[in-house]
């Protein structure tokens, strides 16, 4: 299933035929292939601790405010996933010839289903389901970790990060050229990571609840045991400042594809 729509912004053909901008300076190669997944030097680390999780002032679905324990350290990538790492991950280079991949729900996963093109670009237009067949992919590949989506409080979590202009760290609409740009194009956050509030928003692990805060538990939330969206956070190319916070929430179909939205991932040790 393919949309371009999300919770709050509709992306028309008319705004998607105009010519795009030229792409900002491209970062280096091995940052943001496949190897630095793996070798971790794409990785950023984050230690286990604890953190005031929602937004007093924000939507009605950040609230109520809640202390939340993270209980053990992970690894998290530095910048989103790019287009050269999901090719490298999803093109099977010994497939007979019209072979198609496809979720377990038999729709097809094309090997690099971005609207905007550029290996250094962040792989976007994949929905929370194809997400799902790439990771289980990448950890065939890495038998000493292994990989998945954040959940929605290790986002958080660890893209918390007070300091700094919006513009010197997200590529937003005031600054993208309406579309998206190379990773790691702006500054990092306090831990090491990229794009957090902009560039494309980011698919994480939980099911969405709108109420789930004022029931979620203290200790390491895994989000509501099943539901009909699942969860993307931060900032994209097509948004205004206002919604570029971390505390942020957006959900949409698990089978949704949306040109505003990618992913980065989580590794622990096996």
């Amino acid at each position: 299933m393919s949309s371009p729509v999300s919770r709050r912004f509709f992306i028309s053909g008319a705004a998607l035929a105009v010519a795009l901008p030229r792409l900002r300076a491209q970062p280096d190669p091995a940052s943001y292939g496949l190897t630095a997944l793996l070798d971790g030097s794409g990785m950023a680390a984050i230690p286990a601790g604890e953190f005031q999780m929602g937004s007093a002032g924000g939507e009605p679905d950040e609230e109520p405010v809640h202390r939340v324990r993270i209980g053990r350290d992970f690894e998290i990538g530095k910048f989103e996933v790019t287009q050269a790492q999901w090719e490298t991950v999803m093109t099977d280079p010994h497939a007979k010839a019209g072979a198609v991949r496809t979720t377990p729900e038999g729709v097809a996963i094309g090997a690099n289903p971005s609207h905007f093109k550029g290996a250094a670009l962040p792989v976007e237009s994949v929905s929370w389901d194809d997400i799902q067949v790439f990771l289980a992919r990448l950890n065939a590949r890495d038998r000493g970790h292994f990989y998945r989506l954040p959940t929605e409080a290790e986002w958080e979590y660890a893209c918390q990060d007070g300091s700094g202009d919006l513009a010197a760290k997200a590529w937003f609409k005031d600054n993208s050229g309406d579309r998206t740009q190379p990773v790691g194009g702006k500054q990092p956050s306090a831990r090491g990571m990229y794009d957090t509030l902009g560039n494309v928003a980011e698919w994480v692990q939980d099911w969405y609840g709108r109420d789930y805060y004022a029931e979620s538990p203290a200790s390491d939330p895994q989000g509501p045991r099943t539901g009909s969206y699942r969860v993307f956070r931060g900032g994209c190319w097509l948004d205004p400042a206002k919604y570029c916070r971390v505390p942020a929430r957006n959900f949409e179909f698990p089978v949704s594809r949306l040109h505003n939205v990618g992913f980065r991932v989580v590794r622990t040790p096996r």
